[in-house]
């Protein structure tokens, strides 16, 4: 097991150790820019950059052809695989966000964000896979990362379903099959969200012999014995007679409704306590008439899919709020209740990765890069996604585990600046969360407004990194 807090957040340019971008240089520069992007992941790059001759040769290694989105990322692959395997068993958490970017001017090599006849933005959509400890929760990094520009022209969405071929739906399972290689010495349970409720899916999952934890968006065909009257014939028919198991109280977080809040700076968002009610039942989920534009006849997928459901659904929601229901489809047991309740928590922990986006945007501001090429932008991608995953560590571990000593995740000379600074009174042995709230209260967050968002916590971990610099630098200079 990896307890939450054991993940060492040394310098973020040992995330970049060992790139092998075809120059020793360009391997250095790497690891330079990284620590010097994770100082002030927020701001611009010419108010990260110490001068011109530092800006102009970052806009250099990004625009060079030699360095690619993959090659830059690869020594975090193998260290998040590294983390993976001293947790043992991990959620792979899978999903898809759109990156956009505004102005007039054509960026080179961007795609259309919507459809014609709408706003057209330009810009592309990632598709990453987060790794996290399926016991803690604590969020081992990225094993994996696709991208997808969409053309100018708009797509024909024919009308017929054997004639629609869901190419860009291939990334789900290429996915699923390049992080099941890099975590290979690790137990993977795959968790998606709707998007990813499609049949060829659950084939190549099953064939690989991992798991998966997916929520249902299709009232889907059951194999049922011709014949037989008893069983039914449809998923959702199927839930209705599920076998109930527990009844669970779970905290959740809703968006707060009352405009005055936010001219009263109150949090955003407000916390209520949902009494959820879990079922199940084990079904034979059918090969539908059409899959990927091929008809079930001749497929070369099996006639059907056995696997489990969890039903998740809360009978006494608070008025004006929509009541919460999940059916959650996996190929874990569900013999036991502690079996079942182990289910719902690892489709819970799928907000882990919707916080991660917010890291890369809101926390890195990686859309409001000014680069003018789609190559310029993926490689600074490339150096933002271990800093976003860095920030995610520091604020997962004060939510989770607030009570948890703190220096396991922020050094011992960072524990003294913010002490000494006394914005936040830090004990001798500061918590987890009294130590992310000393580090956004640096970034102008107040404490009676609830949890800091992801900008104001940047800023405060900027400041920290800065005033440390500036320590390092008066101890060496004392040394001298």
């Amino acid at each position: 097991m990896l307890p939450m807090g054991s993940i060492d957040l040394g310098p973020v340019s040992a995330e970049f150790f060992g790139a092998e971008l075809g120059d020793r240089r360009l391997n250095s520069r790497a690891m330079k820019l990284a620590d010097a992007i994770a100082a002030a992941p927020g701001h611009s790059f010419p108010k990260i950059m110490s001068d011109d001759s530092e800006l102009e040769a970052l806009y250099r290694f990004l625009n060079n052809e030699r360095i690619k989105l993959e090659l830059l990322l690869k020594p975090h692959f193998g260290e998040t695989a590294g983390r993976a395997e001293a947790a043992g068993e991990v959620l792979v958490i899978h999903d898809t966000t759109g990156f956009s970017f505004g102005g007039q001017t054509r960026r080179k090599g961007l795609g259309r964000m919507k459809r014609a006849g709408e706003h057209v933005a330009q810009g592309f959509y990632g598709h990453v896979a987060l790794v996290a400890s399926s016991e803690t929760g604590a969020p081992l990094g990225v094993a994996g990362v696709t991208t997808v520009f969409r053309t100018d022209d708009p797509v024909p969405y024919p009308n017929r379903k054997q004639d629609r071929e869901p190419v860009e739906f291939k990334r789900w399972a290429e996915l699923v099959e390049t992080t099941s290689k890099r975590l290979e010495r690790s137990r993977c349970i795959h968790v998606m969200d709707r998007e990813a409720d499609a049949y060829d899916l659950f084939c190549h999952i099953t064939a690989t012999k991992q798991d998966f934890v997916i929520r249902s968006k299709d009232d889907r065909k059951l194999d049922v014995p011709r014949g037989d009257k008893i069983q039914p014939r449809h998923l959702h028919d199927a839930i209705k007679q599920a076998r109930y198991v527990t009844t669970r109280e779970v905290p959740l977080t809703t968006k707060r409704r009352d405009r005055m809040a936010r001219l009263r700076k109150a949090p955003g968002r407000m916390k209520r306590l949902a009494v959820l009610d879990v079922k199940v039942t084990r079904v034979e989920v059918r090969h539908p008439d059409y899959v990927g534009g091929q008809s079930r006849k001749g497929s070369p997928l099996p006639r059907s899919v056995p696997m489990n459901v969890v039903h998740v659904y809360e009978h006494n929601a608070p008025e004006g709020q929509e009541p919460i229901e999940w059916t959650l489809l996996t190929t874990l047991s569900v013999d036991s209740e502690k079996d079942v309740l182990f289910v719902v928590d690892c489709y819970r922990r799928r907000w882990l990765i919707e916080e991660y986006f917010k890291a890369l945007k809101t926390g890195c501001a990686f859309e409001k890069r000014q680069l003018e090429s789609s190559h310029a932008l993926l490689n600074a991608l490339g150096l933002f996604m271990p800093v976003a995953w860095r920030l995610l560590v520091l604020r997962t571990v004060a939510r989770e585990t607030p009570d948890l000593s703190a220096p396991d995740t922020v050094s011992d000379r960072q524990i003294q600046i913010l002490r000494a600074r006394g914005k936040v009174k830090l004990g001798p042995t500061p918590t987890a969360r009294e130590t992310m709230l000393a580090i956004a209260a640096e970034g102008g967050h107040i404490k009676n407004n609830g949890d800091p968002g992801w900008l104001v916590l940047g800023r405060g971990y900027e400041k920290l990194l800065y005033m440390e610099l500036g320590f390092m630098l008066a101890e060496t200079g004392r040394k001298m």
